[in-house]
């Protein structure tokens, strides 16, 4: 074969090679982000503080939750498992701001239960035969003077028998994911009664939701229709200093208890923060000192809350990355800002959606970096910090 004819045929299979070098799919370009996963505000945590040697724990609806300080086990709670009797209760019989529910006539054994409770200095609520007493005043009757009695002809109302309605307790604590909370009755008597402070912060915090309940915690005093005396709450600091509720507790066993509420204003939002001391114990006052360690708790993390910058505007949060070109940073639109506090988390997630064309100019809106913490959310546009070009002939031809 002669030479010339060698030469074109090797000129034609590099031509072939070449088109098909050209004509061959471009591996599409790939997106790494800096900014996916789980993330702290910045600075010192701020510390609170603790009572020495029982349960507390603090939370601010919506925004996060500080570890429980003290001891872990579950421990009696004394009258702060009415809270669980009323929320039981609504879960049977729903009620409605402005709604009273249904009524229940008080009978001889009724009275003769308060009698029996008040004989042994238990907290009671005063009744007379043939009383007629609705769903709501009862409900009144165990949250606000902690009526022992009252929370027994719930529990006999709305179970049949306080064995099925103490089932009933312990279903929606294990379905409200309260895993160290056991009731042993509707009253908070006996020392079988078990939680944490954490979790009876967390039924608070559901609780609240509820206008009826959140109406019901605020009110520093309860007056009885037919009644002249008034049943005064244990919560002392209802009504000062923005306290809104929410029980309290206590018992020989339990120590004083309480759960406390407050409203506070950041950034023109009202935020409701929370605080659980379990296991005070002081001579003749373990309330007064439950109270009052609560109530700094309160205050203190109520004053830890504020507005913090988790994402600046034009920050390089990812890259889109081709192998024909320099990689293309991704930056945000817009910055963020969360109410929180030093050393609590929150997290970002990158969401980008790419052309098949493989073209980009500068500017372009490619995605959205999510940034989460606790109910705050704040959705991010970002764009490319320069452009995506397509892949060049000498590129095609060379990879």
């Amino acid at each position: 074969m002669r030479t010339s004819s060698i030469v074109a045929i090797v000129v034609a299979i590099l031509v072939i090679l070449g088109v098909v070098q050209v004509a061959r799919p471009v591996a599409p370009p790939t997106v790494s982000t800096k900014a996916a996963g789980t993330h702290v505000i910045a600075g010192k945590r701020p510390s609170l503080p603790w009572p020495s040697g029982v349960q507390a724990d603090a939370e601010v609806a919506g925004i996060g939750a500080w570890p429980q300080q003290g001891p872990s086990n579950p421990i009696p709670i004394g009258s702060i498992a009415k809270m669980m009797t009323a929320y039981a209760v609504l879960q049977a019989h729903p009620l409605s701001i402005g709604e009273t529910g249904p009524t229940l006539t008080v009978t001889p054994a009724d009275v003769s239960l308060y009698q029996q409770d008040a004989s042994t200095q238990q907290s009671v609520m005063y009744v007379t035969a043939n009383e007629k007493l609705s769903e709501l005043l009862m409900l009144e009757g165990i949250l606000v003077p902690s009526g022992n009695n009252i929370a027994t002809m719930l529990s006999d109302w709305v179970g049949g028998t306080t064995s099925r309605f103490t089932q009933a307790m312990n279903r929606d604590a294990k379905a409200l994911g309260l895993t160290h909370t056991f009731y042993h009755g509707p009253v908070g008597l006996n020392a079988a009664t078990v939680s944490t402070a954490a979790d009876q912060m967390k039924l608070a915090a559901l609780m609240m939701k509820n206008p009826v309940i959140r109406e019901i915690v605020n009110m520093p005093q309860l007056s009885v229709p037919g009644q002249s005396q008034l049943e005064y709450n244990y919560n002392k600091l209802v009504g000062h200093n923005g306290v809104i509720g929410i029980k309290t507790g206590s018992t020989i066993q339990a120590g004083g208890c309480v759960v406390l509420a407050k409203n506070i204003t950041v950034n023109n939002s009202t935020l409701t923060v929370y605080s659980s001391v379990i296991g005070a114990t002081a001579s003749g006052n373990q309330l007064g000192v439950a109270l009052n360690d609560a109530d700094a708790v309160l205050k203190a993390a109520g004053k830890a809350v504020g507005t913090h910058s988790v994402i600046a505007k034009g920050a390089i949060v990812g890259t889109i990355k081709a192998p024909w070109q320099s990689a293309v940073p991704l930056i945000t639109t817009k910055s963020a800002t969360f109410m929180g506090w030093p050393g609590l988390q929150y997290s970002l997630k990158l969401t980008t959606h790419l052309p098949t064309s493989h073209t980009l100019a500068k500017g372009t809106t490619v995605g959205t970096l999510t940034a989460t913490l606790g109910s705050q959310t704040v959705n991010i546009p970002v764009k490319t910090a320069s452009s995506l070009t397509k892949p060049s002939l000498h590129y095609r031809l060379t990879r």
